[in-house]
């Protein structure tokens, strides 16, 4: 957290209007978070709008705030001028502007004082900065954040919820490792704010569609190569799939931790095809950084056992270069 943080306080002590934004495509935590700061901001009469550079899953509908935010390829004028008569910019869960493309163009052209929000590694300078890779998510921070803001802060259910969100999807609902001590101590609270953990479940988990859970469920029997002797397995979604079964955004959330089930699969690999590029999402056990290697191979990064990527190759030819690179180092570890 940068020094100056008290300039901060007081440009929040008065009515501001505030803009917050988040990554492409938003998770959980994403989402989370900003709607958290969203609603706990309005408590103090600022003017604030959600902002996101695309569209989100439909799942998250429900939560406090959706019906007010900007999707902004949608509405890009009206988001302009708003985001132009703003006197703070917020960045949740995103280490570089290039994430929220196409909004950062009209951001970075912007004399804006801009606070991030982060727990993402390597993250651009901004004038004030909460930032955190040890935080199990940015809905972590969001809380840390309120504390550092106001002794006792009146955090609403609503707030409470948001908060909930981002931890139990960041944290793979408490089973990766990310989760700290924080993630049981903040909710442990939350609880004493109202937050009803069995409507979000049911929300979040419980709330799919027939053509996700066949997809599912094909790509699983259909789609999953495994190769054991290297620890990796692979998991394919090509452009027919995604027309067979309608994929919406998120549908395959969460698809890549499967593999991870299996005992002698140490890294899971999800390889999505789109219209122009391959994006790759990477998950990984114990000690294994997958993060290094997507920076290194494949244009991207995130943390330690979760980290995406992108390639302008072809799905096989992908698994193919990933192999050679793990036959690569296991021959130079046996010597």
């Amino acid at each position: 957290m940068n020094d100056n943080f008290t300039s901060l306080k007081q440009l929040l002590s008065g009515p501001i209007q505030i803009t917050i934004t988040t990554h492409q495509k938003p998770d959980g935590d994403a989402m989370g978070s900003s709607l958290a700061l969203y609603n706990y901001l309005l408590q103090f009469g600022h003017r604030v709008k959600v902002i996101v550079p695309t569209e989100f899953p439909k799942y998250f509908n429900w939560m406090p705030g959706v019906p007010e935010m900007l999707i902004y390829p949608e509405v890009q004028n009206v988001a302009d001028e708003w985001i132009k008569s703003s006197d703070l910019i917020c960045c949740l869960d995103f280490n570089t502007l290039s994430r929220i493309h196409p909004m950062d163009e009209i951001i970075k052209s912007l004399d804006k004082p801009i606070l991030l929000i982060d727990h993402h590694l390597q993250p651009d300078t901004f004038q004030w900065m909460y930032h955190d890779i040890a935080a199990c998510s940015t809905c972590e921070l969001i809380y840390r954040f309120i504390h550092t803001l106001h002794e006792e802060p009146n955090i609403s259910e609503q707030t409470a919820q948001c908060i909930y969100t981002g931890i139990l999807t960041d944290t793979g609902n408490f089973q990766n490792g990310a989760t700290n001590r924080n993630a049981f101590l903040i909710v442990g609270d939350l609880l004493t704010k109202g937050l009803n953990i069995q409507y979000i479940q049911e929300q979040l988990n419980q709330s799919s569609t027939e053509s996700r859970l066949r997809f599912l469920g094909n790509s699983l029997l259909n789609k999953m190569t495994l190769r054991k002797d290297l620890g990796i397995a692979f998991i394919v979604v090509d452009k027919k799939d995604a027309k067979t079964y309608n994929l919406q955004a998120g549908d395959t959330e969460g698809l890549v931790n499967y593999p991870l089930t299996i005992q002698e699969i140490q890294i899971s690999v999800l390889i999505k095809e789109e219209r122009e590029i391959t994006k790759l999402s990477f998950r990984s056990k114990g000690d294994i950084n997958v993060n290094e290697f997507a920076r290194a191979h494949f244009e991207g990064g995130g943390h330690k056992n979760a980290a995406g990527g992108k390639s302008i190759l072809p799905p096989d030819w992908i698994i193919k270069k990933i192999i050679e690179l793990l036959e690569k180092e296991k021959k130079k570890k046996n010597g």
